[in-house]
């Protein structure tokens, strides 16, 4: 049977999580069969063998039906020579109409009878935004040191759209260990655990087609750790821009600069930007370096050719050097033209290199000698070719401690590093905060298509100065987006903004340990917009981690979201005797997620318990 995902139907009703599966009985001359169907797509009826369900009778054409699998199920006559009958009336060929569970088709002298039957639950939350930020940036974590990718997924419906059909459709789609939030008003957020891109790819075209088919114009982005980014701040980032139609991440309003630092940093890049010098811009993520990079090659006298972007931590190894250089044709397996590399299409214009320290060793030496000749070699070519281009690198890493542990090249580093341009965090310049949240607001207000941007209640500003913003300008320009959609036509209050991680404080040492208190797992809404709490866990069996004695302020709310899922998962083990194959199905993940975490959280593997597994 053909599962075509894009066969759900309009108007559907409204479905509870306990969602029902859909078979057919078929009754011909007196002999019963029955048929299971997919939960959504086409099945063909007909004589035929090709037809998906094969009603051997003289009275049934070769390709006599269609059903059409969806919310609610429908029948399609394909031009049979007898018709088909619904509720005793020919139906018009190459029309559909709507069935009932327990309504009977006729096909000729054939009785195909549509049945249902409840499907088992699975137990599915969708979870408060600042819960599902503390997963994101845990997530973040575990596939940097699994080497591992993943997905997040932004998709946001129209005002018209019933809540309980989004939430439908993402039931039907998603796997169990994928974790969903509330961002905002018919926005929500997808955690694609261990998710490559080709399957997330393909997941959001399925999304598509089913919204489309039920008639909605449902907005979906997407974007990968770690090719679209390596921090929580910075993939939802990428997510919104793409939601928004945005391609660049570039500067949003007026270039904001006014604490005395940062006058200082830009009117040294004003002073550099006129020659052709190599710069390196350092900075913690999020902190606006390519904003910095972009007003350099604003000002020099590049500035009417391009400036081009590259990621390094985006490009693949094994394509890299094909983007970057350009490659002649028959020079490698589907090479079929000769094709120009990003280099060469920058000409005369400068090259942006972001996070230059994950260029892997391999194109650090290829591109020390472009740095050095001024020239690249296409693959496959015979000989070099000159390019013009000004080099601008970017990184938060400290570049001379990988160097020392023989990650980066010294000599690219000292072609890269004709200035350096540090950038402070912005907890170092908290002067500029409220300047750069109302850039923030008026550009969203004006995405949205509001003509009065909201304003900024004074409890909101005090909360926005004291906060560290460990994500820095993008971090804030995050949780702006959030807040101005939150808000409506009203102001911007506290509660539009993730209070319990921006007032979170790092806890001293105690000179005593604390008593064992109940751990409450966050709130949960249900699929049928419900409110309730995860159950209560108990005392912890296992020492948690220590609390960090330094760090952001985030880190405590990051702390204790893992030590709760660190219990969940010491609980889930004590009730299934050690079975990890039981324990991860009450828990509602894979086997292999249940295992990394095990590792990541140092539990030892368990030893079945004999008594309750056999």
């Amino acid at each position: 049977m053909r599962d075509d995902r894009s066969s759900t139907l309009r108007n559907a009703p409204a479905v509870t999580p306990g969602q029902l599966d859909h078979g057919l009985i078929v009754i011909v001359s007196g002999v019963v069969s029955t048929h299971a169907l997919p939960k959504q797509g086409t099945v063909d009826l007909g004589r035929a063998k090709e037809c998906d369900v094969q009603v051997i009778d003289p009275s049934v054409s070769r390709t006599h039906a269609r059903l059409h699998i969806g919310l609610p199920v429908r029948v399609e006559d394909l031009g049979s020579a007898n018709g088909t009958r619904v509720r005793g009336e020919l139906i018009p060929p190459n029309t559909r109409v709507d069935l009932a569970p327990g309504e009977s088709i006729e096909l000729g002298s054939a009785l195909v009878m549509l049945q249902r039957r409840p499907m088992p639950t699975r137990e599915w939350r969708i979870w408060a935004h600042g819960y599902f930020e503390g997963r994101l940036e845990d997530e973040c974590a575990r596939a940097a040191r699994s080497l591992t990718t993943f997905g997040l997924l932004r998709l946001r419906s129209p005002a018209h759209t019933r809540t309980e059909l989004v939430q439908q459709v993402l039931a039907n789609n998603l796997r169990a260990d994928d974790v969903v939030g509330i961002y905002g008003p018919g926005d929500y957020e997808v955690l694609l655990v261990d998710r490559g891109d080709r399957e997330a790819s393909q997941l959001v075209a399925t999304l598509e087609s089913a919204f489309a088919d039920l008639g909605h114009a449902v907005k979906i982005a997407l974007a990968m750790f770690p090719r679209d980014g390596r921090t929580a701040d910075r993939l939802m980032g990428k997510a919104g821009r793409s939601l928004r139609g945005e391609t660049i991440e570039g500067r949003e309003g007026r270039l904001v600069v006014r604490s005395p630092v940062m006058r200082k940093l830009y009117e040294l890049a004003e002073r550099v930007a006129p020659g052709d010098i190599s710069v390196l811009v350092l900075g913690d993520t999020g902190v606006g370096k390519e904003v910095l990079a972009e007003e350099v090659h604003r000002l020099s006298p590049r500035r009417d050719r391009p400036f081009l972007r590259l990621n390094c931590a985006a490009l693949s190894e094994s394509l890299l050097e094909s983007e970057l250089f350009g490659h002649e044709r028959g020079s490698f397996t589907g090479a079929h033209q000769a094709k120009a590399g990003l280099l060469e299409t920058a000409q005369g214009g400068s090259v942006f290199l972001d996070e230059i320290g994950e260029l892997p060793m391999s194109m650090q030496v290829k591109l020390l000698r472009v740095l050095e000749d001024r020239q690249v070699w296409r693959v496959g070519g015979v000989k070099p070719r000159p390019i013009d281009v000004r080099f601008i690198a970017a990184t938060n890493r400290d570049l001379e401690d990988q160097i020392e542990k023989e990650r980066f090249r010294q000599d690219l580093y000292f072609r890269l590093n004709g200035i350096t341009l540090s950038i402070p965090p912005l907890r170092e310049r908290r002067e500029e905060i409220e300047d750069l949240a109302r850039e923030f607001i008026n550009h969203v207000a004006k995405q949205l298509g509001r003509q009065t941007p909201p304003e900024i209640t004074p409890d909101v500003r005090d909360l926005m100065l004291r906060y560290a913003w460990p994500g820095n300008i993008r971090e804030l320009r995050n949780a702006i987006e959030r807040a101005v959609l939150l808000a409506g036509d009203g102001p911007i209050q506290r509660e539009h903004f993730p209070v319990e991680k921006m007032t979170a404080t790092v806890s001293t040492p105690l000179s005593h340990p604390p008593q064992p208190q109940v751990a409450h797992a966050p709130t949960a809404v249900g699929i049928e917009g419900l409110t309730s709490p995860i159950n209560t866990l108990r005392p912890p069996l296992a020492p948690p981690s220590p609390v960090p004695e330094a760090g952001s302020l985030a880190d405590r709310l990051r702390h204790q979201v893992r030590d709760l899922e660190r219990q969940h998962i010491l609980d889930a083990l004590t009730r299934c005797g050690g079975n990890q194959t039981r324990a991860a199905k009450e828990l509602g993940i894979s086997r292999r997620t249940l295992i990394s975490r095990l590792e990541e959280y140092n539990i030892p593997r368990p030893l079945k318990d004999k008594r309750l597994t056999d």
